[in-house]
C-alpha cells in the first residue's frame, strides 16, 4: 500500500489494476452449536499480476487467518466463532475486501444449526423428527429414547420437556413411558379404545365355544391392555395385549364359553379390559335351560310367600284367619303344579293345624300315612310328619316317642336345623328356654344356619322372657336383627337389648344396624344412647353416624366423647347451618379436634355468630391464633378461607407470613376419574421435583402451583408414571386479590434485590461470551464508554467491533467517535460516515482522514473525499500522501474529464508557491481548470510558469491555446493549431491529414504515427497559414480491432498586419501582384538581417 502511494505521489501511473472477479459472493456458513467453522473463498485476477490488499471481517466472530493477501489466485481462509450461541441464530454480514483492484464486499450469512442424531431414516433434529421416527419405526425410536443422545434433540426445546425427560430417566424408558412422553410434549394424542359392541347374549349352547369382539383404537402409538374374565365359564387365550399386536386400528380378541361349567338359568359374565387410562367392559349373558329354572324359581316364590304371611301373623301385623286362608290357597297351587312334592301335602296339613282346621289336617296327616308314608324315605320329611302328628292328639306317651324318634334322627343328622326345630317343641328337656337357647346356639355356630324359621324358633324364647338374653354374640344379634326386620321385636326387648349394647366394649355392625332398626321402632332415649355409645366405641365417624351423634347432641344427651364424634362425622360441604349452641358451649374452653373440623366450627361461628355476642368474644383470640398456625403450615379449604378472610390483616404481616399466604394463594385440588393413581408429582421448569404428594380417590390431593410452566405427573399404584394421559380437574382453593396484591409486592422485593445479587457483572469478556444482543443499546454504550476511559483509549479489537454497531445504531457519545476515530478500519463508505459525525462532535480526525485516504488511493475509488482531504491537509498532511492524492486527482480530471474541485487547484498552486515540487500531471490540470476560468493576479504567475516549463519539455495541449496572446508568442504557441484525441491505453493511433491551400485540388492523406502527449492523450501540433485548411481523422488499432474517428477539419482566419515572421508570412499569402512581390522582398531583407545579428553557435 505504501509502494502504490509513494509511486501515484511521483506520478507514476503504470501500475496494473486487477481485474477481479469472486467465484462465490454469497457465503452461506452452517456452524454446530458452540463449534468453530472454518471456510474459505477466493479471488483471482482476470488480467496478469497479482492483487495486493486487506480483508475486514464485519463481524467480532469472524477472523481471517491473514488480514493482508497478495498473490494471484488468493484464498482468504477464515474462522466463525459460534461459541455461545444457539441453534436458530442467524448473522448476516460482509468480507469488506480493500485491495488494488477495487474495494468489494462479500456477503456471508452464518447459521447456527440445531445438533441432531443420525438414524437410518436421517438425521433427528426436533422432536417433529422424533414423532415421525416414532411412527415409522418404533422400535428405532425406542432406542433413541433410551440413549443418553436424546438429550441433543431435546436441548433446545421448551425447557419443560427437557425436565420431563430429565425426571422420565429416573422412572422407566420403556415403551409405555415414551408414549406417555410423546403425549406429555403434545406430539400426539393419548390412545383411546373403544368396543364394537359392549355385550352380547347367548341361548341353547350345547358345547364349548370359542368366540371374538372387536377392540378399535383412535390413532398410532403404544398401549397395553390386561385381560381378565368374571364368570367361571369364560376364559382368553391372552391375558395381557398390546396396541403393537394391532392390525390397524383394530384387535380381534379371542375368549371360550365353557359349557361344562355352566349353571341352570341365566349365567353373567364379562371380560374386563384394563388399561392406565380406562377400564372396558364386555358383558357375556349365556342361558341354559331358562325354562324348568323358571318355574322352579316361581314354586320357591310362592312358598316362600306362605312364610312371611306367617311372620306377619307373629308379628300382630295380619290375623291368623286371614294368613290361613291365604296360606291354604297357595299350597293348594303348589300341590297341583307339582303333585308329587310330599312337603307340599305336609305343609298343607301344618297350616290347617295352624289355623285350627284339625279334621282337614287329620285327613291330610292320615293321607299321607296311608298312601305315600314309608319309613327311612326321607328323613327330615318323617320327622316332620311325626311332629305334626302330636297337634291332634295330646298323649303324653305318644309325644314321649316323637320326641324319641327326633333325638335319634337329629343325633344321626346334626346338621338338619328343621329337624331341631320340630325337636325342641317337642322334648320336655327343652321346655327351659336357657336349654332351648342353647342347643339352637350350638347348632348356629356348628352348622352356619340361617333360616327364617331357626330364626323364629329362637326369637320366640326372647320374646317369652327377655331375661334369657344374657350376652350379644353373633347368635343373638342375628336372631334379633331378624325379629327387627320382621317387626317381631317387642319394646321390653329393644330396651333390654339397648341396655345389654350400652355395657359392649366393643363395636359390632350388626348390632348397629339391629339397635338403629329398633330406634324406627321405638325412638327410645336408651336406645339412641346405646347406638351412639357403640358408634363411638367403634370410632365411626363417617357421615352415615352423623344423624345418630345430632339426634344425641339435639337431645342434649350426657355420652362422652359425644361432641368430639358429632364434629368429627359431620360433613361440611353439606352442613348448610348454624351449629347447635350447645356444640359453642361445649368447645368453648378447648377442644382436640383435628384442624380441619376445628376449622369447620370457627367458620361456622363466624358466619353464624353475631360478633357483638359473649360466646364470639370468648372464640375471637383462639380463633386468630388458629388463622396464623394454620397460616404457616398452608392449610387450606372453604372453611379457612372464611377464617383468613376474618383475621389476616396486611399490618399483621411479616415475610414469614407472607410467603405462607402466597403459597395457599396458589393451591389447588387436583382429582381424576382415573383409578389407581397414587401420587401427584409437580415438576418444575428446571426439572426439580418440588412436590409429591399423596392422592386419594376421596379426597384428590392439594398441590400448589406459581407458574403455568409446572407439570403434573402421575404415579400409579402401579410404579408407572403417567403425564398429560391422564385427564384431570383442578380447583383453585384460595384467590383474593388484596391477598394476592399483598403478595406481589413482597414477592416483586424479594425478587429485585435477589437479581442485584445475582446479577453478573457487565464485563466486555461477558458481552463476547453472551453476544451483543443480550443487553440493550443504553448498556452497551455506557460499558464501552467507560472502558475506553478507564484503558485510556488503548486499541482493542473486540471494543471497537462494539462500538462501531453502536455507531451504525445511532448509539455513541464523544468518547466512543474519538476511539473509533483512531482505530476503525472498514469499508470506505463507513469511514467517511464516521468521519463525517466525528467532524460534527469536533472529534479530532486527522488519522481516520488519513486511512480514507490511502485506502481510496490504493483501491482506486475515490469518491466524495474533497471534504476530508481539504480538513486532512488543513491539519497537516503527509506529503507523500497528499502528493499522491493531487497526481491522482489531476490525472483523473485531465484523462477521464472527472470533475475536480477549486480547493484542489488551488492546493496545487499553493504546494509549487512554496518551493514544493509539482508533478507535470498536476501543472497540466491546473492549466486545463484555468483555460476555461478567470483566475487572479496572484495565479498568473504561476499559471505562466506551469505553461513555460511544460512547453519547455515539449508538453503542450490544445486548451494551452486559451491563454494569453504573449504568452503564447513567447512560447511560440500562437501560430500553432493544436489537435487532441484521446485513445485507449495500450492502443496505436495513426493520424491522418490533408492541407488544402487555398481553391487547390486536394491531395492524398498523410499518415503518421502519433505517440501519447500523456497516457492516452495524443496531441499534434500544426502550422496553418491563412489560405490553408486542414482535414483529419484518428485510426487506433488495440487488440487486433480497429477503430476510426470521425473525419474534422481546421483552418485559421489570421488578420492583416500582423506582427512577427508568421504574420508576414500570412500578409504575402493575403496580398496579390506588385504587393505581394513588395512583401516578399522586404521579408528577405528582415531575414537576412535577423541570421546577421543573431549568428548560431
Amino acid at each position: 500500500m505504501k509502494n502504490k502511494i509513494k509511486r501515484l505521489s511521483k506520478g507514476d501511473f503504470h501500475i496494473p489494476q486487477p481485474e477481479i472477479i469472486f467465484p462465490e459472493t454469497h457465503i452461506i456458513m452452517r456452524v454446530g452449536e458452540g463449534e468453530k467453522y472454518k471456510g474459505s473463498f477466493s479471488l483471482q485476477n482476470q488480467g496478469e499480476g497479482s492483487i495486493r490488499g486487506l480483508v475486514y471481517p464485519s463481524s467480532f466472530r469472524v477472523e481471517c487467518e491473514e488480514q493482508g493477501f497478495d498473490g494471484n489466485p488468493v484464498n482468504i481462509n477464515y474462522t466463525y466463532d459460534g461459541t455461545g450461541l444457539v441453534p436458530g441464530h442467524v448473522e448476516h454480514g460482509k468480507f469488506t475486501i480493500v485491495c488494488n483492484g477495487g474495494e468489494y464486499d462479500v456477503a456471508f450469512t452464518a447459521i447456527i444449526e440445531k445438533p441432531f442424531v443420525m438414524t437410518r431414516y436421517g438425521k433427528i433434529q426436533s422432536l417433529e423428527d422424533f414423532k415421525k421416527l416414532a411412527f415409522r419405526d418404533p422400535a428405532e425410536a425406542e432406542k433413541l429414547f433410551r440413549s443418553r443422545d436424546f438429550y441433543e434433540i431435546l436441548k433446545y426445546e421448551d425447557k419443560r420437556i427437557q425436565a420431563l425427560y430429565d425426571n422420565m430417566r429416573k422412572w422407566e424408558l420403556d415403551q409405555q413411558a415414551l408414549e406417555e412422553f410423546l403425549v406429555g410434549c403434545k406430539q400426539k394424542e393419548k390412545i383411546f379404545l373403544t368396543l364394537e359392541e359392549e355385550s352380547r347374549a347367548f341361548t341353547s349352547l350345547i358345547e364349548t365355544r370359542k368366540e371374538i369382539f372387536t377392540i378399535k383404537k383412535n390413532t398410532w402409538g403404544f398401549l397395553s391392555l390386561d385381560v381378565r374374565t368374571e364368570g367361571e365359564f369364560l376364559s382368553v387365550e391372552h391375558t395381557r395385549v398390546t396396541t403393537e399386536e394391532f392390525i390397524g386400528n383394530s384387535y380381534r380378541l379371542e375368549y371360550f364359553i365353557n359349557h361344562d361349567k355352566l349353571h341352570r338359568g341365566s349365567n353373567f359374565g364379562k371380560i374386563i379390559l384394563e388399561s392406565p387410562y380406562e377400564t372396558l367392559t364386555y358383558e357375556i349373558i349365556v342361558e341354559k335351560d331358562i325354562v324348568r329354572d323358571e318355574e322352579r324359581r316361581e314354586n320357591d316364590l310362592e312358598f316362600a310367600s306362605i312364610i312371611k304371611g306367617y311372620l306377619q301373623y307373629e308379628a300382630g301385623k295380619k290375623e291368623l284367619s286371614v294368613w290361613t286362608e291365604e296360606a291354604l290357597k297357595r299350597i293348594e297351587h303348589l300341590r297341583k303344579v307339582d303333585d308329587r312334592n310330599e312337603l307340599y301335602l305336609l305343609v298343607h296339613a301344618h297350616i290347617c293345624l295352624l289355623g285350627k282346621r284339625m279334621e282337614e289336617a287329620k285327613w291330610l296327616l292320615e293321607s299321607y300315612n296311608y298312601n305315600r308314608f314309608a319309613i327311612g324315605k326321607d328323613v327330615e320329611l318323617s320327622s316332620y310328619y311325626l311332629y305334626l302328628t302330636t297337634f291332634l292328639s295330646n298323649d303324653s306317651i305318644g309325644q314321649r316317642r316323637v320326641a324319641e324318634e327326633l333325638s335319634k334322627s337329629y343325633l344321626k343328622h346334626p346338621d338338619s336345623w328343621k329337624i331341631l326345630c320340630m325337636l325342641v317343641n317337642v322334648d320336655s328337656e327343652y321346655k327351659i328356654l336357657t336349654e332351648r337357647l342353647r342347643i339352637m346356639e350350638k347348632h348356629f355356630y356348628e352348622e352356619k344356619t340361617h333360616s327364617l324359621l331357626f330364626y323364629m324358633e329362637a326369637f320366640r324364647c326372647y320374646r317369652e322372657k327377655s331375661t334369657t338374653l344374657k350376652k350379644l354374640g353373633m347368635f343373638e344379634v342375628r336372631v334379633l336383627a331378624f325379629a327387627v326386620k320382621y317387626k317381631l321385636m317387642t319394646k321390653e326387648l329393644a330396651l333390654y337389648t339397648a341396655n345389654l349394647a350400652s355395657q359392649l366394649k366393643t363395636y359390632d355392625k350388626h348390632l348397629f344396624e339391629t339397635l338403629a332398626a329398633a330406634y324406627k321402632i321405638y325412638p327410645e332415649t336408651m336406645i339412641l344412647t346405646a347406638i351412639c355409645t357403640l358408634l363411638i366405641k367403634g370410632n365411626r365417624i363417617d357421615s352415615a353416624c352423623f344423624e345418630w351423634y345430632e339426634r344425641a347432641v339435639g337431645a342434649e344427651l350426657k355420652i362422652a366423647q359425644l361432641y368430639e364424634y358429632y364434629m368429627a362425622a359431620l360433613e361440611p360441604s353439606e352442613f348448610k347451618k348454624a351449629l347447635p349452641r350447645s356444640v359453642y358451649l361445649y368447645f368453648m374452653h378447648g377442644n382436640s379436634l383435628d384442624y380441619k373440623k376445628c376449622s369447620f366450627l370457627y367458620s361456622n361461628l363466624i358466619t353464624y355468630v353475631d360478633e357483638s355476642s359473649e360466646i364470639y368474644a370468648h372464640y375471637r383470640d383462639e380463633m386468630e391464633a388458629f388463622a396464623w398456625n394454620q397460616l404457616d403450615r398452608r392449610h387450606i379449604d372453604e372453611a379457612l378461607r372464611i377464617i383468613y378472610k376474618r383475621f389476616v390483616v396486611e399490618r399483621a404481616m411479616n415475610p414469614d407470613r407472607v410467603k405462607a399466604l402466597y403459597d395457599i394463594c396458589h393451591a389447588y385440588e387436583i382429582t381424576t376419574k382415573v383409578e389407581n393413581m397414587k401420587f401427584i408429582h409437580v415438576i418444575e421448569e428446571d426439572g426439580t421435583i418440588s412436590q409429591k404428594v399423596p392422592y386419594t380417590a376421596d379426597h384428590g390431593a392439594q398441590v400448589f402451583l406459581y407458574s403455568k410452566t409446572a407439570r403434573l405427573v402421575w404415579e400409579g399404584k402401579d410404579g408407572r408414571h403417567y403425564t398429560d394421559s391422564i385427564p384431570y380437574e383442578s380447583r383453585r382453593l384460595f384467590y383474593e386479590l388484596r391477598y394476592m396484591d399483598m403478595c406481589r409486592k413482597y414477592i416483586n422485593g424479594l425478587k429485585l434485590n435477589r437479581e442485584e445479587e445475582e446479577a453478573e457483572e457487565l464485563t466486555l469478556e461477558v458481552v463476547r461470551r453472551k453476544g451483543l444482543e443480550k443487553y440493550n443499546d443504553t448498556e452497551l454504550l455506557t460499558l464501552c464508554s467507560r472502558i475506553i476511559r478507564e484503558n485510556n483509549y488503548e486499541n482493542d479489537d473486540f471494543l471497537t467491533y462494539v462500538c462501531f454497531e453502536l455507531f451504525k445504531k445511532n448509539q455513541y457519545d464523544k468518547v466512543i467517535l474519538t476511539y473509533l476515530a483512531a482505530y476503525y478500519c472498514g469499508a470506505t463508505l463507513e469511514m467517511k460516515q464516521l468521519w463525517r459525525e466525528a467532524k460534527e462532535y469536533e472529534v479530532h480526525t486527522h488519522k481516520l482522514a488519513e486511512r480514507i485516504l490511502t485506502q481510496m488511493l490504493f483501491s482506486e475509488e475515490i469518491f466524495g473525499e474533497s471534504a476530508i482531504f481539504e480538513d486532512y491537509y488543513a491539519e497537516g498532511a503527509y506529503f507523500r500522501l497528499q502528493q499522491a492524492y493531487l497526481a491522482y486527482m489531476s490525472r483523473e480530471y485531465v484523462t477521464e474529464e472527472r470533475k475536480i474541485s477549486k480547493s484542489v487547484i488551488d492546493i496545487i498552486c499553493r504546494e509549487y508557491e512554496k518551493g514544493e515540487e509539482v508533478i507535470d500531471i498536476c501543472k497540466i490540470a491546473v492549466l486545463k481548470y484555468y483555460s476555461t476560468r478567470e483566475y487572479n493576479s496572484s495565479s498568473r504567475k504561476t499559471i505562466k510558469q506551469f505553461l513555460q516549463e511544460l512547453c519547455g519539455k515539449q508538453i503542450y495541449f490544445p486548451f494551452f491555446l486559451s491563454y494569453e496572446k504573449e504568452w503564447l508568442i513567447e512560447l511560440q504557441l500562437w501560430d500553432k493549431t493544436l489537435i487532441e484525441y484521446k485513445g485507449q491505453k495500450g492502443s496505436r493511433v495513426m493520424l491522418y491529414y490533408q492541407l488544402q491551400k487555398g481553391d487547390s485540388e486536394s491531395v492524398d492523406y498523410s499518415t503518421e504515427v502519433l505517440t501519447p502527449m500523456y497516457e492516452n492523450i495524443y496531441v499534434k501540433k500544426f502550422v496553418l497559414f491563412a489560405n490553408e485548411k486542414l482535414k483529419y481523422y484518428f485510426k487506433e488499432m488495440i487488440d487486433g480491432n480497429s477503430y476510426r474517428s470521425d473525419k474534422e477539419e481546421c483552418s485559421r482566419e489570421i488578420p492583416k498586419g500582423e506582427g512577427g515572421r508568421y504574420g508576414r508570412l500570412n500578409d504575402i499569402l493575403l496580398s496579390e501582384g506588385g504587393e505581394r512581390e513588395a512583401r516578399m522582398k522586404a521579408y528577405s531583407l528582415e531575414d537576412m538581417i535577423a541570421a546577421h545579428m543573431f549568428e548560431q553557435y
